[in-house]
């Protein structure tokens, strides 16, 4: 530790071949000098007065006191800002796929909550190529982040510009009996041909280190639906509420809001967001009202065929996909509800995961 002392001249010049003294100033009658601990101790055993004007730890003392605050300000923003790096906002997805929601459990299970934000420290291109060999059936799938949010981008069979990358180690199975019309084979020995018939479990694509690829057949399945004759549904009017939302530090406050609905569709829209400590939102509530139908035979049965073609739409792998014919070939009626039998033709991908032992 280094002292800044003041002492009288002459007394200084006695003992100044004792001690290691710097930086010597002589103003009149007294001198100003800098010394270390050990000659410090020198100087206190002798019986000259002397002042300690300021010390190494004074020093340090008299600065964070001065810019303490400055630094804690400075530490706690760069500190947001590394931290925010990593921060999510939210998911977003490029297209519906069945396959969103599995993606979007997958990365939820990794985040981890600090105060009231997420924070996801995950290697967005281990993510995204573990995501290709889980799903070869879609071409590319690429995950990354931007701006708080994360973004994944599934790409469409039918698009043109696309990679393939990170193929699967064993081979893609038959997952159900049907008609092979197209495939493609990126990677790995084609076993089929068209029009052939193949049953659940057949080696359709085999791989030698790996492979990867896409068949289309004709498929057959036997479903059945239960619809009841009495349902109940939510209908959307014309009658709004709209107000504003303000945020502050996770805290929710109304304001401007005068209607209250029992059913309402709500939406929102950002105004401004500062770091997520405070943010405004306008919000807009639909008023929604609740109906009885009653369903005839023939109701039922048209409703319970959308049921299977909006079923089908939500599952669908890739645009190709479709439904050629549905048959209803049975039935039943109870006091509460028609269930019906069809045979559903479809024109699917057939292909799953088959991995080597």
């Amino acid at each position: 530790m280094i002292y800044k002392i003041r002492m009288n001249k002459d007394d200084y010049f006695k003992i100044s071949n004792k001690i290691i003294s710097s930086n010597l100033s002589i103003n009149d009658e007294e001198v100003t000098f800098e010394i270390e601990g050990g000659s410090y101790n020198i100087l206190k055993r002798t019986n000259y007065e002397f002042k300690v004007m300021e010390s190494l730890k004074s020093k340090i003392l008299r600065f964070f006191s001065r810019y303490g605050l400055l630094i804690t300000g400075v530490m706690l923003l760069l500190s947001i800002l590394y931290m925010n790096i990593y921060r999510v906002n939210r998911i977003e997805f490029n297209r519906d796929t069945p396959i969103n929601a599995d993606i979007e459990y997958r990365l939820k299970s990794s985040f981890k909550r600090l105060f009231c934000f997420d924070f996801c420290s995950v290697n967005y291109k281990d993510f995204s190529k573990d995501m290709q060999r889980t799903y070869f059936e879609y071409p590319y799938i690429n995950v990354y982040t931007k701006n708080n949010v994360v973004h994944v981008y599934i790409a469409n069979i039918d698009e043109e510009d696309y990679t393939i990358d990170a193929p699967i180690e064993g081979d893609i199975v038959a997952k159900k009996d049907g008609i092979v019309d197209i495939f493609y084979v990126y990677s790995g020995k084609n076993m089929v041909s068209k029009n052939k018939f193949v049953r659940k479990g057949d080696i359709l694509i085999q791989g030698n280190r790996s492979v990867r690829g896409l068949v289309m057949a004709t498929t057959y399945d036997k479903v059945e639906v239960s619809i009841n004759k009495n349902e109940r549904i939510e209908q959307i009017t014309e009658d709004t509420s709209t107000y504003y939302n303000l945020s502050l530090f996770n805290m929710n406050f109304s304001l401007g809001k005068k209607k209250e609905f029992d059913l309402f569709q709500k939406q929102d829209q950002l105004v401004f967001n500062i770091f997520d400590f405070i943010s405004l939102k306008k919000i807009a509530e639909q008023k929604k009202n609740a109906i009885i139908n009653t369903y005839s035979k023939e109701e039922a049965l048209k409703r319970a065929q959308k049921e299977i073609e909006e079923d089908f739409e939500d599952h669908k792998l890739n645009s190709l996909e479709k439904i050629l014919a549905i048959t209803n070939t049975k039935m039943e009626e109870t006091e509460e509800a028609y269930t019906f039998t069809f045979i559903v033709k479809k024109y699917e991908s057939i292909g799953t995961i088959g991995l080597k032992e």
